[in-house]
């Protein structure tokens, strides 16, 4: 892995991601162990500054995905940007250019606003697993 993939790999870990590479899709789902509640879906890029992974669904797997108890994304390791300012502009070409609707993913959500109790993965996957291919 280069500095960059190590960094991201680092802080995805940090967050909660887990991150592991594979050498194509194929290899990636069969080591998923996939069951009913995982879904598995491609990734725009990868963001080292913050573990980040941009997805940008259609609407008809958008929900299947938030919806999921495990998501796996699958981001090519040449995909990887440094920073997240590198990271929105890339996102601003992307709206521009007709996906209206990019999401940037670092784990599970996490809110304590209900009764001040922490609750993992109400808006989102409860699991969120990153494959760095290549």
């Amino acid at each position: 892995m280069t500095d960059l993939a190590d960094r991201f790999a680092r802080k995805a870990a940090a967050v909660g991601a887990l991150v592991t590479t594979a050498p194509d899709d194929a290899s990636a789902r069969g080591a998923a162990g996939h069951d009913e509640g995982d879904r598995v879906a491609a990734g725009l890029f990868a963001v080292a500054e913050t573990g980040s992974v941009a997805v940008a669904l259609p609407r008809a797997e958008r929900g299947a995905a938030l919806l999921a108890e495990r998501l796996w994304l699958i981001v090519p390791a040449s995909e990887l940007v440094a920073t997240l300012d590198e990271a929105l502009a890339r996102i601003g070409e992307l709206v521009r250019g007709g996906r209206p609707y990019v999401t940037l993913m670092t784990g599970p959500s996490r809110t304590a606003d209900i009764e001040r109790a922490l609750t993992v993965g109400v808006h989102g996957p409860r699991e969120l697993h990153v494959v760095l291919v290549g």
